[in-house]
């Protein structure tokens, strides 16, 4: 007589099945390279923005917290315009901010002309290189301020090579957005976004005849986020020679 097979014998089929381990190890060895650890997805990069509907645009945002940026041009390229637009915004907003001036060319009257409230503005002023770094570091450092400017004109930093690095390191510890202002690129590869000024256009009014505007020329250049460089034209009030 035959009988029916046991409800407890495994078919063939069934025991010729990899174990769930022996499937994973199988999948892993066939990947092999090709394998990458899953990871929670990036959160945004916070950003100050500057209130220049073209420049934010083209910096996706602003200038990004936590990150060493750039803005290089020469005398008369609206680089201390921009700069004044982005402290006056941030001031505007009731954050704190702060100014290493190695460069001597800030204007407490031409600053609070163009909008910034100097009662949110920490003022250091120094011409030596050595102090002024040194300084910007301690200021991040402090944890207290949405805004570090390091003003260094047209310092050469060929004597501190590792200054860019150690800065866009120190910058990465707090939520501080840390720009640079240099007459020529200084900060390499170290810079999370570096943009150069080139005027374009003047504009004057009045008599006698006052420079009111420029037309500056942004040219994205560095952008680690970004597939490429932009440009964009821009026109800054002048509050001063920039």
């Amino acid at each position: 007589m035959l009988r029916p097979p046991s409800d407890t014998a495994p078919s063939t089929a069934t025991a010729a099945l990899p174990t769930p381990a022996a499937a994973v190890e199988g999948l892993l060895r066939d990947l092999g390279s090709q394998l990458r650890r899953g990871a929670a997805p990036a959160e945004p990069t916070a950003r100050l923005a500057t209130g220049l509907r073209e420049i934010d645009r083209l910096l996706g945002g602003g200038f990004p917290r936590g990150r060493l940026s750039e803005i290089a041009g020469a005398a008369s390229s609206g680089r201390t315009s921009l700069a004044l637009a982005l402290l006056a915004r941030a001031t505007a907003a009731g954050e704190v901010t702060a100014l290493v001036d190695c460069a001597d060319a800030f204007d407490p009257g031409s600053a609070q002309r163009a909008g910034v409230r100097l009662d949110r503005v920490l003022w250091v002023r120094t011409p030596r290189i050595p102090q002024a770094l040194r300084c910007t570091e301690r200021l991040l450092e402090a944890q207290g301020f949405a805004l570090v400017l390091l003003d260094l004109g047209a310092a050469d930093l060929r004597r501190a090579p590792a200054a860019p690095l150690r800065l866009a390191r120190t910058a990465a510890s707090g939520a501080a957005a840390l720009v640079a202002l240099t007459e020529a690129r200084a900060m390499g590869s170290a810079a999370e976004i570096a943009v150069e000024l080139a005027p374009a256009q003047t504009h004057f009014t009045g008599t006698p005849t006052l420079l009111e505007g420029l037309d500056v020329q942004v040219h994205l250049v560095r952008d680690r986020n970004a597939a490429g460089p932009r440009r964009a034209t821009v026109r800054l009030r002048v509050t001063q020679a920039a």
